[in-house]
């Protein structure tokens, strides 16, 4: 008889809006005119410069394995960035690449969660965020939110629902799937909240590229040992 598949990866539950892609897709392919408003990705294609790199990179055969922690120059451009957008002096050393932010989560939470302990997580967001932490053993303790907080954690949430499980907090700034900035103030504010539960506090940054109207802030700029995600691609667009 096989053995039946773990029961951690049984309690994954599905990340429906893939099926709701499948379905318009199958309409689009009919012949139905499709909105494609169900998954974060742009309307258009790579840019041409970006399409030239990569074809040039492998005609000249690298193709090879990188450096663990990413391309050193792919690192020092991020910190080349930071410097230019925040005015902020990151270490190239600090910052690891991988490819797509589902790799980062992942390595976040392993290396923040041990098993049984907890992340305060915002609900409604990205629902993808909780399975990480079941795949490590940990758990999500989901924080309901509404319009009166902007779908954001907040300091006075993190303290009535911080437990002894509870380890630290993972917010989204702009929100998914609200939208909605964390100014710098707020940033501090959950900074300190986390910092005196000795909990760590990780910063979902990853659509900072894709705001308008508004600067956004980067948690770095009021917390140094916090822990961000970007993505590169939502920023060279």
């Amino acid at each position: 008889m096989t053995q039946p598949y773990s029961a951690r990866s049984r309690a994954i539950e599905p990340f429906h809006v893939m099926a709701l892609l499948a379905r318009a897709n199958e309409l689009q392919a009919a012949g139905h005119d499709v909105i494609h408003l169900e998954i974060g990705e742009p309307d258009f294609t790579t840019a041409e410069p970006i399409i030239k790199a990569g074809q040039a990179a492998l005609a000249d055969g690298k193709t090879r394995y990188t450096a663990a922690r990413g391309l050193p120059q792919l690192r020092e451009a991020i910190a080349g960035f930071y410097a230019q957008r925040y005015q902020l002096d990151i270490d190239p050393q600090r910052i690891l690449v991988t490819p797509g932010g589902s790799g980062a989560l992942l390595l976040a939470s392993s290396l923040l969660v041990d098993p049984g302990k907890h992340w305060l997580l915002a609900d409604p967001g990205y629902p993808c965020n909780r399975h990480f932490l079941r795949l490590i053993e940990g758990e999500a303790q989901l924080v309901p939110v509404g319009p009166q907080e902007r779908y954001q954690l907040t300091p006075e949430l993190v303290a009535s629902h911080w437990n002894p499980n509870s380890v630290g907090a993972l917010v989204a700034s702009p929100a998914n799937p609200t939208g909605t900035l964390l100014t710098r103030d707020e940033l501090a504010a959950l900074s300190s909240a986390l910092k005196a539960r000795n909990g760590h506090l990780v910063v979902d940054e990853i659509y900072h590229g894709l705001t308008y109207g508004v600067d956004a802030s980067s948690v770095l700029e009021v917390d140094n040992e916090a822990f961000v995600l970007i993505a590169f691609q939502n920023i060279s667009a």
